[in-house]
């Protein structure tokens, strides 16, 4: 599905946390429950053409997390099949109910819209949407495994960091995160993902694309791995 972009990207608003600035750079200011509820039928349809919306429980006073959500493309959820179901009909008057379970913290659940019991669309929380990669650089989960490749799940502890007996920062703190590593049949790991959740691992799980690979020795690609063309001559060398 080919996404479409807002017709102009509008200045990013003063009052934006900036945790969500990517997201506004990108899809434009958030609305509020009920101008979202007015505009219902407009922005499942842009939705479901690709495009974001971003929905603010309170756009004037409350803007921090978790209040904000997103209606996005069904292909946004890594697990959609396992999230709860709520009929579009049914969602719309109780948009501030379907927001609060998408985006209530630690706990928040993608919540899955449907159109005579077929999934259409879903509400997130929105900050699950920051970094992600390119949907040309995504590996498909589905379609990886079924082609025989293998997917491992790690969970990192992370590190708490560390300074000097000065007072100097000696190590940055490092995040809790659950890693995913996908790796072809062979072995060879093809793609690496991570997030606070199992399903925001599988979402980021992403190939690094032809440019993240070095130009000049040792030719490692993205994830410090040897080129596996690196004994061609020059002239053949990929980019």
């Amino acid at each position: 599905m080919e996404e479409t972009k807002p017709a102009e990207s509008a200045a990013v608003p003063a009052r934006v946390p900036p945790s969500y600035t990517e997201l506004v750079e990108q899809w434009g200011p958030a609305v509020g429950v009920e101008e979202a509820r007015t505009r219902w039928g407009q922005v499942v349809a842009a939705a479901e053409n690709g495009t974001v919306t971003l929905i603010a429980m309170d756009t004037t006073a409350s803007l921090g997390y978790p209040t904000w959500a997103a209606l996005a493309p069904l292909d946004k959820v890594a697990d959609p099949g396992r999230c709860p179901v709520w009929p579009l009909a049914s969602a719309r008057p109780k948009l501030a109910d379907v927001i609060a379970d998408a985006t209530r913290f630690p706990d928040g659940v993608p919540q899955i819209l449907t159109r005579h019991r077929r999934p259409v669309v879903a509400l997130v929380a929105a900050l699950t949407l920051v970094d992600l990669p390119p949907d040309g650089e995504r590996i498909d989960v589905d379609g990886f495994l079924r082609e025989g490749g293998t997917i491992t799940l790690e969970y990192d502890y992370g590190h708490p960091g560390s300074t000097t007996p000065d007072g100097d920062v000696h190590q940055e703190p490092i995040p809790e995160r659950y890693v995913a590593r996908a790796k072809e049949a062979d072995g060879s790991e093809v793609g690496q993902g991570e997030g606070d959740s199992v399903a925001e691992a599988l979402l980021r799980l992403w190939r690094p694309p032809a440019h993240l690979y070095s130009s000049e020795p040792p030719f490692h690609d993205g994830w410090g791995n040897p080129r596996p063309d690196t004994d061609l001559p020059e002239s053949t060398v990929r980019f």
